[in-house]
């Protein structure tokens, strides 16, 4: 038996639960002061109304309207709160095992700091012995900054260490020998990421309500 499709005041209902899901998640990213809160609410089945809300402890003021389509909200904004949120959490986890912890981190860092004192001998290339990030063979796991690799590898096709074959090695298949100065803690993945989405919403068409639309939509429901 086929199935009918959906209603359009089944489309919308669908729609609406989807935006404050949406709407929940905006309103959960922490804020600092002065900072606007991203919020949104249905126009039609075929745009999206975005708006920042700016909370003065009395009442809220409202920012210059933008006008989505659906396709942009559930292709762009709604996956980029969920990865928001979920990336919260996770800080938030990390955070709390960091605290638990706080010693062995100390001791960590401590480590850390002693380690970075040497971080240029321990970054030399060992052939050409210039500072810089290494590329290790995944054959036998000898690092060498990418110019020594290019020279062997056209050269002779072998390892300069162990002389182990290159042939099947593509410079695809190196890894990449980071350190502490190389990670991106999260606090700043989650910085870039909600300045894209509010760069991505200032750069939507403003919304301009049509005041005889909005009195025929307020009478069909």
């Amino acid at each position: 038996m086929l199935h009918s499709p959906p209603s359009f005041l089944d489309s919308l209902k669908a729609l609406e639960a989807d935006i404050q899901h949406a709407n929940v998640l905006a309103a959960s990213m922490p804020k600092g002061k002065g900072e606007a809160c991203l919020q949104m609410n249905h126009f039609n089945l075929f745009h999206v109304v975005v708006y920042k809300v700016h909370t003065n402890g009395k009442s809220d003021m409202y920012c210059s309207e933008r006008k989505a389509t659906i396709r942009e909200f559930y292709s762009v904004i709604l996956p980029s709160l969920q990865r928001l949120h979920g990336d919260l959490v996770e800080a938030n986890r990390v955070q709390e095992n960091e605290q638990n912890i706080e010693m062995i981190t100390r001791n960590e860092k401590d480590k850390r700091k002693a380690s970075d004192l040497d971080w240029e001998g321990e970054h030399e290339c060992g052939i050409c012995l210039e500072s810089s990030t290494k590329m290790v063979l995944p054959n036998c796991c000898h690092a060498m900054c990418i110019n020594c690799y290019t020279d062997w590898n056209t050269r002779s096709e072998s390892c300069p260490f162990c002389r182990g074959s290159l042939k099947r090695v593509n410079s695809g298949d190196l890894w990449v020998l980071t350190c502490s100065r190389d990670v991106i803690d999260m606090q700043t993945i989650h910085r870039e990421d909600m300045l894209r989405l509010n760069l991505f919403v200032n750069n939507l068409p403003e919304y301009t309500p049509d005041a005889l639309f909005l009195v025929y939509y307020e009478y069909l429901f």
